[in-house]
């Protein structure tokens, strides 16, 4: 079952299912946090695989000689 957020947790406001923002404050739901918080993992793995395939090429490309 998917909790859902009834109202705001800054303001109050019933908030409309599946919000990201309060519409009276602007304030985001947990939802949208959550959301964040997952795009930020999401992008640091990409990152850190990224890096992690540059040092191989480096490593490989030095040994190479």
């Amino acid at each position: 079952m998917d909790n859902v957020q009834a109202a705001c947790d800054n303001c109050g406001k019933e908030l409309i299912a599946g919000a990201a923002y309060c519409e009276r404050c602007g304030a985001r739901t947990r939802r949208a946090r959550r959301l964040v918080r997952l795009a930020i993992r999401v992008e640091l793995v990409f990152f850190l695989a990224v890096v992690a395939m540059v040092a191989a090429f480096v490593w490989v490309y030095a040994f190479q000689k």
